[in-house]
């Protein structure tokens, strides 16, 4: 069948196209997608060309989306049953970006169908908004940071850079029962943060100081969101000191939220003296997609305040545009049921 999609044509440009699906196999569905969301830093990254072990252009970036099942291929190639988890034409359900297609594919999900596993899908319940469900999959991204640190309750946690991920991770440690501060450069970034009903500040320097008047001795998590190797340096500072003397293997952990395309350096002195560990996340489980789409639908985590551009995805260049040029915009969602519409 033929489908639309957002592409990447070469670095800074954003394309429009039709494309090619395949017949689904043994495993698969087709979705007809209604939403799909911006994950800003990593997408922007692929737009300039600067992903690591990115596939060539053109592709279809994006890997978060919601859409409806409207095809679905029970069973396994050798014949044996598959099992279907509830799901049935005409479920709705995140997924990340079709599997297959005539073009390249930087994830796929900024598409009109998509075919996805079976296995890898999670069910919206009902009454969910699909542009809150699309985003569902960014609120994941940040919960595997939360669950890597497991935060105990009470624990004071600085999030440094309050982005999608870094908003996102600073709610979810709130909702942990953690004590939670963000930090930003942007103070329209803090009011966002501020009027969720975190606590939030804008960034000074130096960022230590600014912690310590919170937290005394420090965070016992910092959490950068940033992707700056500069920014991350000074979180480490942030961290709660660890006097000479005290228990061993109670030192302040460091989770990095933020994507970086390649290295990035840690002050070893500053870290060794507070026993620091070091916690880089990857991308979410199945699990933790399923239990933050959980959040999401019941109104623990919010998304909606995030979006700073929706609308039909002809115009994604606006969007992009807009993601990159004004450092306040948080994320984008194509709703794809506008692209249904006639042109």
């Amino acid at each position: 069948m033929t489908a639309r999609a957002v592409t990447f044509e070469s670095p800074g440009v954003v394309g429009f196209e039709s494309v090619e699906l395949p017949v689904i196999e043994h495993g698969e569905m087709l979705i007809e997608v209604e939403a799909s969301a911006v994950s800003p830093g990593t997408e922007l990254r692929c737009l300039a060309g600067l992903q690591p072990n990115s596939v060539a252009f053109p592709f279809i970036p994006g890997y978060a989306l919601c859409g409806t099942i409207i095809s679905l291929a029970r069973g396994n190639a050798d014949g044996s049953d598959h099992k279907a988890d509830g799901l049935a034409v005409g479920t709705r359900v995140v997924a990340g970006g079709t599997v297959r297609a005539s073009v390249n594919r930087q994830w796929g999900g900024h598409i009109s169908h998509a075919i996805a596993k079976i296995e890898n899908v999670v069910i919206v319940p009902e009454g969910c908004k699909p542009q809150s469900a699309a985003l569902s999959k960014l609120v994941a991204i940040a919960l595997r940071g939360v669950n890597v640190a497991n935060p105990k309750f009470g624990d004071k946690v600085v999030v440094v850079g309050l982005g999608p991920i870094g908003l996102l991770a600073a709610r979810l440690y709130g909702v942990r029962g953690a004590s939670v501060l963000g930090i930003d450069r942007e103070a329209a970034r803090v009011d966002l943060a501020v009027r969720g009903g975190l606590k939030a500040v804008v960034a000074s320097s130096p960022l230590q100081s600014l912690v310590h008047a919170h937290f005394g001795r420090g965070a016992d998590i910092v959490v950068d969101a940033t992707g700056s190797s500069d920014s991350l340096r000074d979180s480490v500072l942030c961290a709660r000191d660890l006097p000479w003397g005290e228990n061993r293997g109670d030192g302040a952990k460091l989770v990095v939220q933020g994507s970086y395309p390649d290295m990035f350096s840690v002050p070893y002195q500053t870290a060794f003296e507070r026993e620091l560990s070091l916690h880089i996340p990857r991308d979410c489980t199945r699990g933790d997609l399923q239990h933050a789409v959980h959040l999401v639908a019941n109104g623990f985590c919010a998304v909606d305040d995030m979006i700073s551009w929706m609308g039909d995805p002809h115009h994604a260049l606006d969007a992009y545009n807009l993601l990159r040029g004004n450092p306040s915009a948080m994320t984008a969602v194509f709703d794809w049921r506008t692209e249904a519409a006639p042109h």
